[in-house]
């Protein structure tokens, strides 16, 4: 099999005198932005280098440097800049992520309404545009999550590189999206499992980070809704959860997280997340981060892997206790079935390419020693072709977005689940096929009028069997080695008609 790379890609927004929230002129234009970072320290390179290298040893916040920021034409005088970054940090050459603090040496000074901007330098991701796509379809779909944009970034005038620009996740944020920043603000990091320790709030200072109220310090709500995500008894799970957190905002970040496959955050990994006590209804808001492995990157895992990962997996307290509830589950999988309808070649596609078209210029601009990827791989990871590295797969983005919109409507039937909402195409079968005998105690016929097809078996965990392509009008499958049960079998031709039919092996 052909393999290749992706990119993702953000865009950042122009500059306009009034904005209705803060951030809306940086995020909702569809060009790059232009940024240029202007230093008169002497060696002010290896200054930000030695900051951000004593602040990871000694476990510290990265001491800013003093730079002039011109944004579009706009100058932001004594602007606090810094490098920032785990792994991107290793990302080649100059194009390192950074951090923009407009508010750092000049109290209340902000750039479009904004104390804060991210600039992240799309590590592993060869189209530059996984993130993008991604958060632009949570704020679409009015999930609490941040906006995403891009722009060609300079150091006194010398090009570096095509960065997205992050919203940051902070009281500014908070008042634009709940009307109020009060409240304890948790990131789920370094390991935010949600799972039971005990009531003593320092047990899980290790685990999360406050980055509110941090003075007052007090952890007791954030225990609490643990408390109640672990300890309430079954039959009053819900009407508890329900007065703790906002289901509704999870439930929509867990469905989109997970068709995207993007397994880095919380129902996955536990971490890449936000709460936030809103003051205004006492409740929990689930807030993404960080999405920047979607569309099927995990390290270690193959593109078939990620592709065929069961939208069911439920890892951490959260997730496994709203499964075992009916009420959620129906919530999470009619939410899942809501997404598909965009999730979809005919949808993303043209988005890709649109992206592909208005950053290419900036990425080919990019000096060689400032790339993780050649450009060669950028143009194939928009389509079909799979990197392989070191750390895994890196699928392209048409071809995973097919392959995983289709293995997702096949675990939806083997579950079985009928959609209430969205994926009209569910239950219509396009094919005339024939599978017999049914039951039988392994031995299958198909038989087809069309030529030329391929077919997948699945179990009932939604997990592919057996693959082969029918090049004649009756075949023969042989599941002699499978043990007895229910089996989906799926028919596709060369023209994308599909049927899905229920064996049995006895």
């Amino acid at each position: 099999m052909k393999k290749a790379i992706i990119i993702l890609i953000i865009f950042f927004s122009p500059i306009f005198s009034f904005s209705q929230n803060p951030g809306d002129s940086t995020f909702q234009a569809t060009f790059v932005h232009d940024i240029n970072i202007t230093f008169t320290q002497t060696n002010w390179w290896d200054s930000l280098m030695y900051y951000k290298m004593y602040a990871d040893s000694f476990n510290l916040s990265t001491q800013s440097m003093v730079a002039t920021v011109t944004i579009d034409g706009t100058i932001i005088d004594s602007t606090g800049v810094s490098l920032k970054g785990n792994s991107s940090f290793a990302y080649p050459g100059q194009k390192k992520p950074i951090k923009l603090e407009f508010n750092e040496y000049v109290s209340g000074q902000k750039f479009d309404g904004l104390k804060t901007l991210n600039l992240n330098n799309n590590m592993l991701d060869p189209t530059q545009m996984r993130e993008k796509l991604l958060l632009d379809f949570m704020n679409e779909k009015g999930i609490q999550a941040p906006r995403c944009s891009y722009a060609k970034v300079s150091y006194n005038g010398s090009y570096v590189g095509l960065y997205k620009v992050l919203e940051a996740i902070d009281k500014t944020y908070l008042n634009t999206h709940f009307g109020n920043n009060g409240g304890n603000l948790f990131k789920g990091d370094p390991m935010g499992s949600l799972m039971w320790i005990d009531n003593i709030p320092s047990s899980y200072y290790p685990y999360y980070e406050l980055h509110t109220n941090t003075t007052a310090n007090n952890w007791t709500d954030l225990v609490n809704v643990i408390d109640n995500i672990n300890n309430t008894p079954s039959p009053d799970f819900y009407d508890t959860l329900e007065t703790n957190l906002n289901t509704s905002g999870c439930i929509k970040e867990w469905a989109a997280r997970n068709l995207f496959c993007d397994l880095d955050g919380y129902f996955h990994a536990p971490h890449n997340y936000y709460l936030y006590h809103n003051t205004a209804t006492n409740k929990f808001e689930w807030n993404a981060w960080d999405v920047s492995v979607a569309f099927g990157f995990y390290p270690f895992w193959s593109a078939d892997s990620t592709a065929n990962a069961s939208i069911l997996m439920a890892d951490f307290p959260l997730t496994q206790r709203m499964l075992g509830d009916t009420t959620y589950k129906t919530r999470y999988l009619n939410t899942i079935c809501e997404y598909l309808d965009y999730f979809s070649n005919t949808v993303l596609d043209p988005k890709i390419d649109s992206i592909g078209n208005a950053i290419r210029p900036h990425i080919y601009a990019e000096l060689d020693s400032n790339q993780m990827f050649p450009e060669f791989m950028f143009e194939y990871g928009m389509d079909t072709f799979t990197v392989v590295t070191p750390m895994g797969d890196i699928p392209g983005l048409k071809k995973f977005i097919a392959e995983r919109r289709n293995n997702v409507i096949n675990e939806l039937a083997s579950l079985p689940f009928t959609c209430t909402v969205g994926v009209n195409d569910l239950s219509e079968v396009k094919l005339d096929v024939k599978v017999y005998p049914n039951p039988s105690l392994g031995i299958f016929t198909v038989q087809c009028e069309n030529e030329f097809l391929m077919i997948e078996i699945y179990n009932m965990l939604g997990e592919k069997i057996y693959k082969s392509e029918m090049r004649s009008r009756k075949f023969e499958i042989d599941l002699n080695g499978q043990s007895t049960g229910v089996y989906f079998i799926r028919v596709v031709d060369k023209q994308n008609a599909v049927s899905t039919k229920k064996i049995i092996i006895q």
